[in-house]
């Protein structure tokens, strides 16, 4: 009897991990042509109070029928601290930074820095506040992964802005990473169902942010087709689809494995970007794109335990010889 409950839990636990890879995963995917969609929009016109509005009011209106059925999953989880807290990590200041960052400083910088100062930050916040401790292979990673960053750091052209140098905008993104990051970990450590919380969240910053938008900003002078596909990129892709679906790999793998995948981001939106927006990197960015990729491939768990396998298919060669 032992040693069927062990294998069903072993089971359950493959099947956590796999599911929770490809949640991770359509997240990473997701994330990337909502950047390049981000890109896109401030390409043609939009400001971060624009993108923003789109990004609540849109994830709000999709998600509110769901969030009416499902209140009392809430309750239980959701104080108004924690509330809060959640809301300063994804809400308002986190469309802000990134949102300001992509009108100053290239795509290649912001799917590095933001994802990658993700990663460190969901990461480094178990260690220092649960007193978790970080396999070597992850400390390698991340080590890596910061190599990356400085790799696109050194890289500075030309800012979007000329009135704001480029490295502004990459301190954007270091802020919109750290918030992210910050997401990660109060979603593991608080186990906090994602429809309700993110949908609570959309719709209450949709109700405070918006008379202040109409108020005193003015809307893009953009065309319907352009506001329909941003409101897709900001409410559906970005404000919706992926925080909920990022939620649930968290809730498979904890925050520490799960806060991995942003770092895919870089690679999948330069190579989506091609032949999506006609965007090509410079020598330097795919460097840092490379780099950051390398630690990410460094970090996962699954990489540790290959190694493992060929030192000890490598141990017991020698045995026989």
């Amino acid at each position: 009897m032992t040693t069927g409950t062990q294998d069903l839990t072993e089971r359950g636990q493959r099947r956590r991990l796999v599911e929770g890879v490809f949640l991770g995963l359509c997240a990473a995917l997701t994330w990337a042509i909502y950047n390049i969609g981000v890109d896109i929009g401030r390409a043609d016109g939009f400001s971060s109070a624009d993108l923003a509005i789109l990004r609540y009011a849109g994830a709000g209106t999709i998600l509110l029928p769901l969030l009416l059925r499902r209140t009392g999953r809430l309750a239980a989880e959701m104080t108004v601290w924690r509330m809060l807290l959640l809301s300063v990590a994804i809400g308002p200041p986190f469309a802000f930074l990134i949102n300001t960052g992509y009108g100053i400083a290239p795509l290649a910088h912001a799917v590095v820095i933001s994802p990658g100062v993700t990663m460190i930050v969901a990461n480094l916040l178990p260690v220092l506040f649960d007193g978790a401790r970080l396999p070597r292979h992850r400390q390698v990673g991340i080590a890596v992964l910061i190599g990356g960053l400085i790799a696109i750091a050194m890289d500075q052209p030309p800012s979007k802005d000329p009135d704001v140098a480029t490295l502004v905008g990459d301190l954007c993104f270091v802020g919109s990473g750290t918030l992210w990051g910050l997401f990660t970990y109060l979603v593991g450590r608080w186990r906090i169902p994602a429809i309700e919380a993110i949908g609570t969240i959309s719709v209450l910053t949709t109700l405070v942010c918006l008379p202040v938008y109409l108020l005193a900003f003015t809307p893009a002078s953009a065309s319907m087709a352009q506001w329909g596909e941003q409101l897709f990129y900001q409410g559906v892709l970005g404000g919706c689809i992926a925080i909920i679906v990022y939620a649930a790999s968290i809730a498979r793998l904890g925050p520490g494995l799960a806060g991995l995948f942003p770092a895919i981001v870089p690679p999948l939106a330069v190579l989506i970007a091609i032949p999506y927006a006609g965007i090509w990197p410079n020598g330097i960015q795919l460097l840092g794109v490379g780099i950051a990729a390398l630690g990410l491939i460094l970090s996962l768990d699954g990489f540790a335990a290959l190694v493992r396998r060929l030192r000890y298919g490598r141990d017991r060669w020698k045995a026989l010889s």
